[in-house]
């Protein structure tokens, strides 16, 4: 009967019955690492785990001499065991406030215990599911030492208790224990290699300390040892995609959707994926099968948002970061918006949503856009003003002395526009987007083949970026070379598998 199971992060089964060790052989454990620490001269950490053996069995003898040797105390009272009407009363006490659900998890990785029922004293025995139960209900509680307190009296009760393992582990990892925590997620799993929620679990806490080495091996292990681990996948895909090893990440989260295709954070991770490797029709595929779970998530709306405009579809964009911002009003949805107002050539309102960060940020790329929509609403003077400032933040983009310099051709000031376009032109990108920009630069200006050349060097340095093929594509189209177009193309199809 394994009943009540907790939750670490997204979708790890923590509480229930299982194997467990005897209490000498926990205490004996814990006497030989009190003693490591004590003779190592730390006696706070020493300390503590006397105090954990004391509070399993408070009559050992051993940890109360080394306690005295420590910091000389009373002996600490006796855990009791609770009567079975105590327990009866205590249950029925706290079934009147049911536990609180918790948010769904975010992609960052955040605790998340689910929400599971009070102990039914009345219909059970007090087996090691009962106090596995009432552990559990500590846990949630955040009692950390109560709640091991039952966990190991669970494992006393069943010997094959690998979820308890698991549980206690966690127990001691939210107490900031990570020594003892590892000892019993590995526990739990050699209990029943099968079981690998402790595996997962352990490589998130190495994550923590980042030991990303021993990240990877745990998760590797929990694939090899139960291949329909999804939550294993997926933490494996969370690791790829954190390293921008997008190919590698894809194929992780595809194992875990196929495993279990309503787990939806897999949906998310694709979705982030395929935006960042530029495969936005995937992309919108995947963010619509996340929404089907999670239809007000105002991240998933915003990323929607972005990739329709990346696409040109600007209403639907529109509508999307409205939808966004009513849920959630956070200031880069509202820049979003900015932008998307700017390009359906909504002037006045893309200024009147930038026009306040001026206030609160210094953001050369606010400045930038400011300066487009004062341009574009005929106010010279205040574009030039705005350029100059986006310049002076950050002098080391072409385009926005390319923009300062289009003021001074609509002034008729010839002089001044010759002198910011070849700055333009003679400043070093420093990444691909810059590169980019030249290329367009170059290509106003009727020198496609700089234009050209400036993307080739570009792909040497960036050759996974597909935006860099596609700005190529663009130029050998507007000039009619056929030829190079699908050269291109097919090199593009070949390295990233377009059509």
């Amino acid at each position: 009967m394994k009943k009540g199971i907790l939750t670490f992060f997204i979708c790890f089964g923590l509480f229930a019955a299982g194997s467990v060790a005897y209490s000498n052989e926990l205490t004996d454990d814990y006497f030989d690492i009190a003693t490591n620490y004590y003779n190592a001269n730390d006696s706070q950490k020493a300390l503590e785990y006397v105090e954990d053996i004391l509070k399993i069995d408070p009559c050992n003898t051993k940890a109360q001499e080394l306690k005295d040797k420590i910091a000389p105390s009373p002996q600490p009272p006796t855990v009791a065991e609770p009567s079975a009407q105590t327990a009866a009363q205590a249950t029925e006490q706290n079934s009147n406030t049911p536990p609180t659900i918790p948010p769904t998890v975010q992609a960052n990785g955040s605790f998340v215990i689910l929400n599971v029922p009070q102990a039914d004293v009345e219909k059970m025995n007090y087996d090691s599911d009962y106090y596995n139960k009432k552990g559990q209900e500590l846990y949630q509680q955040k009692d950390y030492n109560g709640a091991i307190t039952y966990f190991y009296k669970s494992i006393n009760l069943n010997k094959k208790n690998e979820q308890a393992y698991n549980n206690m582990a966690m127990a001691y990892w939210l107490k900031g224990n990570t020594d003892c925590a590892i000892k019993y997620f590995k526990k739990a799993n050699s209990t029943n290699r099968h079981y690998t929620q402790p595996l997962v679990n352990l490589a998130q806490l190495y994550k923590q300390t980042g030991d990303e080495k021993k990240q990877v091996l745990y998760l590797e292990k929990a694939i090899k040892d139960n291949p329909n681990d999804y939550c294993a996948y997926y933490f494996l895909g969370e690791y790829y995609r954190g390293k921008s090893e997008y190919t590698k990440a894809i194929d992780s989260y595809k194992e875990a959707v196929k495993i279990n295709d309503k787990f939806s954070q897999s949906y998310l991770g694709l979705a982030i994926c395929f935006f960042e490797t530029e495969e936005f029709s995937y992309t919108l595929m995947a963010l619509g099968q996340y929404r089907e779970y999670n239809p007000t998530s105002d991240f998933a709306i915003f990323l929607t948002a972005k990739t329709e405009l990346v696409l040109t579809r600007y209403i639907d964009a529109k509508s999307d970061l409205q939808t966004a911002i009513a849920i959630n009003d956070k200031p880069e949805y509202q820049h979003e918006l900015g932008i998307v107002e700017y390009y359906l050539g909504n002037y006045q309102s893309a200024l009147d949503i930038f026009q306040p960060f001026l206030q609160t940020t210094n953001s050369a790329e606010i400045f930038n856009y400011v300066g487009l929509c004062n341009y574009k609403l005929k106010n010279i003077d205040a574009a030039i003003a705005n350029f100059n400032k986006a310049i002076q933040i950050d002098g080391m983009r072409p385009i926005y002395y390319y923009n300062l310099a289009q003021c001074y051709k609509s002034l008729g000031d010839k002089a001044n526009y010759v002198k910011y376009v070849k700055i333009a032109t003679k400043t070093t990108p420093i990444n691909y987007q810059d590169s980019i920009d030249l290329s367009y630069i170059y290509y106003d200006n009727g020198n496609p083949s700089y234009a050209l050349n400036t993307l080739n060097s570009a792909i040497k340095t960036y050759p996974s970026v597909k935006a860099l093929y596609l700005s190529k594509l663009k130029i050998y189209e507007a000039i009619g070379d056929n030829l190079h177009y699908n050269e291109t193309k097919d090199l593009l199809n070949e390295r990233f598998n377009s059509k």
